[in-house]
């Protein structure tokens, strides 16, 4: 059964129930007055039909409160609770006497006890309790015990569940629009397609915790712990993810238009195919992350991370990369059209196959280095150039002055080197020895 025909069934008994209690209180009320006109011969005074009308009034009324307490007995069975001892109301009615001021502070320490006692008797039934598609929109639920309840298909909206245990809960497609939930315990709990747009999750445990296809467009995860999270598919339009730790996580298909992920922490995570147009990744740290065919087009990443990182494909047309760490990333295939690389670290970086233009702002050393690898302007004269820790891997450097370049460090494997001017027979050697290949040879 689908989760809309489960809704719709729900709705129908409801209604039928309450149609059935309406019907039969009219039907009782309107007998009331046929035996008040027969009583009168079909001319009541002004009086009688006041007093009538007073009696069908406390009639409706007195069959509401007998319902009501029904209801209340029926969940305090639920839960065991029996009485409560003491309530505020006791204890403010108390009239203190010198002689009896222990016997209070007794009676208070009592009563704490007593609520504690209950709370957790709660806490107990309501793990072992079924709540999917319950309502419990805007309840009270901080610091709750909640461990491995179902909560599935379940309306929290607007709930305070900051400080709650939820670990390894179920609450797959419930609805949490707008809850608290800062602080809370939501390790290895499930939350697929929930839907978590601009809840507070600042400071929260998500750990393991399964959020694929779940909405958190506007949410807060501020300093959240989500290591080894899935969050495939999941809509994250307009997130905050600032300093939040997402290590091992996979990002895959996610959509993060303009979320912000400030100083956050991203090792190892997969955010392959992510749609993270206009992102705010500044400071984060991305080493070997996967962002293959991701699209970075207008995001800012000044100073972050990419140390390792596979950027294969990636679109980055117009983003702000100014000093970030690209040390030894895959940009092969990456579009980098407008993109500013300026005191960009490219130390070891793939530039095969990169697309750059004239509003690229590159660093003279490694547009030198990405038009010798895409065979951009023909090069014969390259003296005193710098290749430190460049990837010269597969080049085409025959034919070239070479005088004083320096190689140090620089990966040359497969590259082609031969009828080189200004190269020692030393650095010829070392160059073999790095994998490099000599034609002339």
């Amino acid at each position: 059964m689908t989760i809309a025909n489960r809704k719709k069934i729900n709705f129908s008994r409801k209604a039928k129930s309450k149609l059935i209690l309406t019907v039969l209180q009219m039907t009782l009320v309107s007998l009331g007055f046929l035996v008040m006109l027969l009583i009168t011969n079909g001319e009541p005074s002004i009086f009688v039909i006041v007093l009538s009308f007073i009696l069908a009034s406390f009639f409706v009324v007195f069959n509401q409160q007998i319902l009501l307490n029904k209801s209340t007995k029926k969940i305090l069975k639920i839960f065991g609770i029996k009485s409560l001892l003491f309530n505020n109301s006791n204890i403010k009615n108390l009239k203190i006497k010198p002689n009896q001021e222990n016997d209070v502070n007794q009676n208070i320490l009592q009563k704490k006890i007593n609520q504690e006692i209950i709370q957790k008797k709660i806490n107990q039934e309501i793990i072992r309790q079924d709540l999917n598609t319950a309502s419990l929109i805007l309840a009270n639920l901080s610091d709750a015990e909640l461990v491995g309840v179902n909560l599935s298909n379940a309306y929290l909206n607007g709930a305070n569940l900051s400080g709650a245990n939820l670990s390894e809960a179920n609450l797959n497609y419930a609805n949490l629009s707008d809850a608290n939930l800062r602080g809370t315990n939501l390790s290895s709990v499930q939350l697929v397609s929930a839907n978590l747009s601009s809840v507070q999750l600042i400071g929260a445990d998500l750990s393991n915790a399964n959020l694929e296809h779940t909405n958190l467009s506007s949410a807060d995860l501020s300093n959240a712990e989500l290591v080894g999270v899935n969050l495939s598919s999941a809509n994250l339009s307009d997130a905050r993810f600032m300093s939040a730790n997402l290590t091992n996580g996979n990002l895959s298909g996610v959509y993060l238009w303009n979320g912000n992920l400030n100083n956050a922490k991203l090792v190892n995570t997969d955010l392959s195919n992510a749609y993270m147009s206009s992102a705010k990744l500044n400071h984060a740290n991305l080493s070997c992350a996967v962002l293959k065919n991701a699209q970075l087009s207008g995001a800012k990443l000044r100073n972050a991370n990419l140390k390792n990182a596979n950027l294969y494909g990636t679109q980055l047309l117009g983003a702000r990369l100014d000093h970030a760490n690209l040390e030894n990333a895959n940009l092969e295939g990456a579009n980098l059209e407008g993109a500013d690389l300026r005191g960009a670290n490219l130390s070891g970086a793939n530039l095969k196959s990169v697309k750059i233009n004239q509003a690229t702002k590159l660093d003279y050393k490694w547009r030198l280095v990405w038009e010798i690898l895409n065979h951009k302007n023909k090069h014969t004269d390259l003296r005193n150039a710098d290749f430190e820790d460049a990837n010269l891997q597969g080049a085409d450097l025959r034919n070239t002055d070479l005088s004083n370049v320096k190689f140090t460090r620089a990966k040359v494997d497969n590259a082609l080197f031969g009828y080189n001017q200004g190269l020692s027979l030393e650095m010829k050697l070392e160059l073999k020895l790095r994998g490099a290949v000599f034609e002339d040879e």
